[in-house]
């Protein structure tokens, strides 16, 4: 089965990049734009013609679309540049994929609701509170319109990251290690997911696919752990052996960009389908955090 993904240089692509080229009945292949190289090619996703030329010499199954802009701040002060890439890119990728007997995967997020009726199936009506999640959600839609295509929903992801702001869970180390009087967020709640834990599960969903089981439609998987910002980095402290009685907890929400409450996604489509996760939460943040702390 021939594999492309987008976005393999980003903090999802990467994981997923990894696991599926371990497994030898998947030929994968990786694109990039700013951070191309070490095996990924070069790609602009707003350049239709590039486009359809890596697709045509790749000829993939499947493509896997990580790309995006996933931080609600910067989609909110840059919208033309994130409509452009979650939007209009994703478009123009689905109804290709389409034309050329090829399944598009794209990678959405929880944000697409509006957090105040938790758990959410993946058939709920999605409502949307901040740019960002418009996007995401007007992306979902140009793929289900355009093909036998199929939407994967995240959470707030983390896992392996070149430097600890990549993921603003990893951040929370150098928080923490500061000493520095901080207040946190202690309203929003939040399902931190592994993005090594993703990878696995959308390589259990390709191993299905392959043999002959259809997805359609949209899907949803989610870390078990429910926590605010200043919860999660009690977590982080404990798993670190750190001290965290610098912070302090903010108990009503207090963003630049509006975030949702709680948006708490419902996996058992796939998990009903025997698709599972491997570790517990603790494990998963210190393997990750490990390579940032001094023995």
């Amino acid at each position: 089965m021939r594999i492309l993904i987008t976005g393999a240089s980003g903090l999802l692509g990467r994981s997923v990049f990894k696991q599926l080229s371990s497994n030898p009945v998947f030929s994968v292949t990786g694109t990039a734009f700013s951070r191309a190289g070490e095996n990924l090619i070069r790609l602009d996703l707003s350049d239709c013609e590039a486009v359809k030329t890596c697709l045509q010499q790749v000829n993939p199954d499947i493509v896997i679309h990580c790309a995006a802009e996933r931080w609600p701040d910067r989609c909110a002060d840059s919208p033309d540049t994130a409509w452009q890439l979650n939007v209009r890119s994703t478009e123009f990728l689905a109804k290709y994929c389409n034309e050329n007997d090829t399944q598009l995967v794209y990678i959405s997020t929880d944000y697409v609701f509006d957090g105040s009726t938790p758990p959410y199936k993946a058939d709920d009506n999605p409502n949307p509170v901040n740019f960002y999640g418009r996007s995401k959600l007007a992306g979902e839609e140009a793929v289900l319109n355009n093909g036998n295509h199929w939407v994967l929903r995240l959470p707030w992801l983390f896992g392996p990251v070149a430097y600890l702001e990549e993921s603003g869970i990893t951040a929370l180390l150098d928080t923490l290690r500061e000493q520095k009087p901080v207040t946190l967020d202690h309203w929003a709640i939040r399902f931190p997911t592994s993005v090594e834990e993703v990878a696995e599960v959308l390589e259990q969903c390709l191993l299905r696919i392959r043999s002959g089981i259809n997805f359609e439609g949209i899907y949803q998987w989610s870390g078990d752990t429910a926590c605010t910002r200043y919860e999660l980095a009690h977590i982080i402290a404990k798993a670190c052996n750190l001290n965290a009685e610098h912070l302090s907890a903010e108990s009503e929400p207090n963003f630049t960009v509006p975030r949702p409450y709680n948006c708490q996604l419902d996996k058992s489509k796939l998990t009903d389908m025997g698709i599972s996760g491997s570790e517990p939460l603790e494990q998963q943040l210190l393997r990750n955090l490990k390579p940032f702390i001094a023995d």
